[in-house]
């Protein structure tokens, strides 16, 4: 055997393997490993959090239902992140965007990784990063093994049950490529950044952001900024700001293309900060403090699930039988760079996530959670927010967990049982319970 081909160098078996640590992956790898599940959760990068740390995607939307006033409407693992993010001394108080009225929570990105690891050890979840899926194992319908590969060689991972949570599904895609599909026109997706060095006395308002954006298009770049001048939001427990104005049409399945766009996107970005201390004294000497270690990706591949929302469920407020979820998003559609629409969920602000837009039609041991669940065009505009895939991943980690312990099919009234056990959301009757958790 030639000497550079990697080696197996472990053999390891799991009840259930979570396959990334964004949102719905810890929060599917906690959920299994509370319902008694031995749980590995696998992640390329070095931490956990996905789009918040990885493409510096600073806020949790989804949490709370669109109304005037903050209605949780995702608890469970959320709430213990959460909570460990106050225990580091840093608030997760929602704020209210004056330009939509979403309520978000605003993230301090390094106190987020280490909220996760605890939440994630602190469950009992063995956690394998830097490790990256190369190829899988199959019999009859079901995935046998994972083998990840990275600096330590390749590992086999056998497991009873699977979650793809890895936003580009591409476990489902290694298994099942004929029921994956990829648009043919994603959502744009967005280059947020830090800015460091600003006046400490400036006080927070979007018109010197409005006057770089305005310049910087003069120039038509190859990547173009927002008009109104992005998103600006204050850093909790620094003194940077977070400004996500920059977006852009790209498929991070495109291989060389979607390289080529972040080295477009670090470009724009280091531009048009360098237009941005030239808008107010106070930003005179900002700096680009960092930028996600990817660009901030909205879509790419949707697996084939077993049912679909749709836009129609989420404006009449539908509640299914087997519901797992709640989802307090509006359908926020990207149409194209810088042009977005916001459509109300109905009813009380609140929708119900069926446990069917989870499953797999073909792969009995596998389930999605995050943006790969099941949904319509318009409708992937709400579920796809972190706050809802955190309540996705928990509902995918326990019915993993009960698919792991049973040889028959999981019933739905024990995966409820289990995720309101959690803390977690799934009708109006557990909120004043779960805001009790919240609070912590």
């Amino acid at each position: 055997m030639d000497s550079t081909t990697p080696q197996i160098c472990s053999e390891v078996e799991y009840d259930v393997v979570v396959l990334g640590a964004g949102s719905a992956g810890v929060a599917a790898a906690v959920g299994a490993a509370q319902a008694g599940a031995r749980t590995l959760i696998v992640e390329r990068y070095g931490f956990a959090g996905g789009a918040a740390t990885a493409s510096s995607v600073l806020a949790y939307c989804g949490l709370f239902a669109n109304r005037a006033n903050a209605e949780l409407v995702v608890g469970g693992v959320a709430s213990d992140v959460l909570l460990q993010m106050r225990r580091l001394g840093v608030s997760t108080d929602p704020t209210r965007l004056k330009t939509t009225g979403n309520w978000i929570v605003t993230l301090n990105p390094e106190a987020l990784k280490v909220a996760l690891d605890r939440v994630l050890i602190e469950a009992g979840v063995s956690v394998l990063y830097h490790a990256a899926l190369s190829g899988i194992a199959m019999a009859d319908d079901n995935v046998t093994s994972l083998q990840v590969s990275g600096h330590f060689g390749s590992t086999c991972i056998r497991a009873n049950s699977f979650v793809d949570a890895s936003g580009e599904g591409t476990l489902c895609f290694l298994a099942n490529r004929s029921r994956v599909t990829s648009p043919a026109k994603v959502q744009p997706a967005s280059f947020p950044v830090r800015i460091g060095g600003i006046d400490p006395d400036w006080r927070l308002s979007r018109d010197p952001f409005r006057a770089a954006t305005a310049e910087y298009n003069s120039s038509a770049p190859a990547v173009p900024a927002r008009e109104n001048g992005g998103v600006v939001l204050r850093v909790p427990g620094t003194s940077e700001i977070w400004w996500m104005a920059l977006d852009l049409d790209t498929d991070p399945c495109a291989g060389e293309a979607f390289s080529l766009d972040e080295i477009k996107s670090r470009d724009a970005a280091w531009r048009l900060v360098d237009i941005l201390k030239t808008t107010d004294s106070a930003f005179r000497h900002c700096y680009l403090a960092t930028s996600g270690p990817q660009i901030g990706v909205r879509e790419s591949r949707h697996p084939e699930t077993i049912t679909r929302i749709t836009s129609q469920h989420i404006i009449q407020a539908v509640l299914p039988n087997d519901t797992i979820g709640l989802g307090g998003w509006p359908m926020e559609i990207h149409h194209a760079p810088g042009i977005q629409e916001y459509i109300s969920v109905g009813g009380e602000g609140y929708f119900g996530v069926p446990f069917s837009a989870l499953q797999i039609p073909n792969l009995r041991n596998v389930l999605v959670a995050g943006r790969l669940i099941g949904a319509d065009s318009r409708a992937f505009g709400s579920v796809r927010v972190m706050g809802t895939a955190f309540a996705t991943g928990q509902a995918a980690g326990i019915g993993a967990a009960l698919m792991a312990r049973s040889k028959s099919s999981l019933t739905i009234q024990d995966l409820q049982g289990e995720l309101v056990s959690q803390g977690a959301i799934i009708h109006s009757t557990a909120r004043t319970q779960t805001r009790q958790h919240f609070r912590g």
